[in-house]
């Protein structure tokens, strides 16, 4: 068994590659080692995503704010096409929700941020670096994607 101490954000993000992978041409006891990794890592991912939706709906700053964030939306779309907005918010109604967005999307990463640097220990059996060159050849994953698991689930 090993453990590791890292942040919550870092489990994140293995999580997610991990959870999509495809364990095709590992051998069926190293598909179990890598779906008890996977499902001792899912926890800690899940309460991250749920805190970090429940932040991000309790500190909206308006009633109206998925209103005005859709109709922001609809007028960059139609600014790309160089079509009239009138119909949809001014030029001033649109640069002042982008002053309250921008806001708020610094309140919810402020809130977030100490959920994502908690440290977190984990205790798990690693994969043998054969085993991982296997899940590499069923993935079609990027350099980073490999390193980001490589580091923490080999041994």
């Amino acid at each position: 068994m090993t453990k590791k101490t890292l942040k919550t954000s870092e489990i994140l993000n293995i999580y997610n590659v991990l959870n999509s992978a495809k364990y095709t041409k590992m051998d069926d006891a190293d598909k179990i080692k890598a779906w008890k990794i996977c499902r001792k890592l899912k926890p800690i991912a899940t309460k991250f995503d749920e805190d970090s939706k429940d932040a991000a709906e309790k500190m909206k700053p308006a009633d109206n704010f998925d209103e005005k964030f859709q109709k922001a939306q609809e007028y960059e779309r139609l600014t790309n096409e160089h079509k009239p907005t009138i119909d949809i918010m001014t030029t001033a109604e649109y640069d002042e929700f982008i002053k309250t967005l921008k806001a708020y999307n610094k309140t919810v990463g402020d809130a977030v941020k100490e959920f994502a640097e908690k440290e977190v220990k984990i205790e798990f059996e690693p994969l043998t670096e054969e085993a991982f060159g296997k899940m590499i050849s069923s993935n079609e994953w990027t350099m980073a994607q490999v390193t980001t698991l490589g580091d923490f689930i080999c041994e």
